[in-house]
């Protein structure tokens, strides 16, 4: 019973650890919060587009389904960060604060596929 409880803690804390990492290099930004020179990705005819983007460190980009379908926003590395889904006209936006490497998909359309590159602020 107690191995059971400490493993169940480690994987607690490790979860923990883990949505606070991605929670300090990926915020949501609320819709009221979008600044004016956020980055603007289009998620028309089933692409992103641009698809691949180099950034600056703490650069928002704002995406907006303009496809009738609906699609999401799914970072997949380093940490997994899921936006809802957008019907059309709706937007979704994402304030990068750690450098590095980010790829990202629509897990309902696992064909589409972005990257973004943040790049420390200089």
């Amino acid at each position: 019973m107690k191995l059971r409880t400490i493993l169940s803690l480690s994987v607690f804390l490790a979860a923990t650890a883990n949505a606070a990492l991605a929670a300090d290099a990926i915020e949501i930004v609320k819709p009221d919060g979008v600044p004016a020179d956020a980055i603007s990705v289009d998620i028309a005819k089933m692409k992103f587009a641009p698809g691949n983007l180099e950034i600056e460190q703490g650069a928002v980009i704002k995406w907006t389904n303009r496809d009738a379908v609906p699609h999401n926003v799914f970072v997949q590395e380093p940490f997994e960060v899921v936006g809802d889904m957008l019907r059309a006209g709706q937007s979704v936006a994402l304030k990068f604060t750690t450098p590095g490497e980010y790829s990202y998909i629509c897990t309902p359309h696992p064909f589409m596929k972005g990257k973004i590159t943040v790049k420390p602020k200089s």
